[in-house]
């Protein structure tokens, strides 16, 4: 038998020892943790902001895309009308 085992003492001794260490390791899971979470919130704020960014170029282009649909459809509005009027005058 070791020490440990026949002294009440020098069990409490190391007892105490090893739940400091214990305590010491929760302590550092805990700080890396919350510096991982703090990562993530931040992680979280840049993608929302990239992601407005893009969705305000998308929308931008859609914006011209659509203009530019409207500005042909009016070319050909214009053109069809002045065949008709073409055709209608002789």
């Amino acid at each position: 038998m070791n020490k440990e085992q026949t002294d009440l003492a020098t069990h409490v001794e190391i007892c105490a020892i090893r739940y400091q260490v214990m305590e010491e390791k929760i302590d550092g899971l805990t700080q890396r943790l919350d510096k991982v979470e703090h990562q993530i919130n931040t992680l979280g704020i840049t993608l929302q902001s990239n992601f407005s960014t893009i969705e305000l170029a998308l929308e931008k282009a859609s914006n011209k895309r659509d203009i530019q649909i409207i500005a042909s459809l009016g070319a050909v509005t214009v053109a069809v009308i002045s065949v008709l009027g073409y055709f209608l005058s002789r």
